[in-house]
């Protein structure tokens, strides 16, 4: 329901994670695996993300974007963009002074690999 608070709770031992969240247009009724195919861009060049969370390996979760409530109805993209093999403390040592996703070594990101769903925010 709408006024609902994302929370990311990392358990791995290694990698860092994100969750995402972009509200996606009325009108787009694509699938998540529909909208990863197509590479995000149209997605993310619509408008800033609602929500971005970021948590290290155990670590407490950190508010980059918003404080993870989704306030408003519709349906949301949720992904995790980090690159797999991403060095955590250089990755967020990099968000700090970056103005966007920070460019660090590491592979393909998280949602390539399924870390990637769309839900439906209804009216509360």
């Amino acid at each position: 329901a709408a006024g609902t608070r994302l929370q990311i709770d990392n358990t791995s031992t290694a990698e860092l994670h994100e969750l995402v969240a972009v509200r996606l247009a009325v009108s787009d009724e694509r699938s998540v695996d529909e909208i990863v195919a197509s590479g995000l861009e149209d997605v993310l060049a619509a408008g800033p993300p609602t929500a971005v969370l970021l948590a290290a390996p155990g670590g407490e979760q950190i508010a980059a974007v918003g404080d993870g409530v989704l306030a408003e109805p519709g349906r949301y993209l949720l992904v995790c963009a980090i690159p797999t093999g991403a060095n955590p403390e250089e990755y967020l040592e990099a968000a700090a002074t970056s103005d966007g996703p920070p460019n660090v070594d590491g592979g393909q990101p998280h949602f390539v690999n399924g870390m990637a769903d769309v839900i439906d925010v209804t009216e509360r």
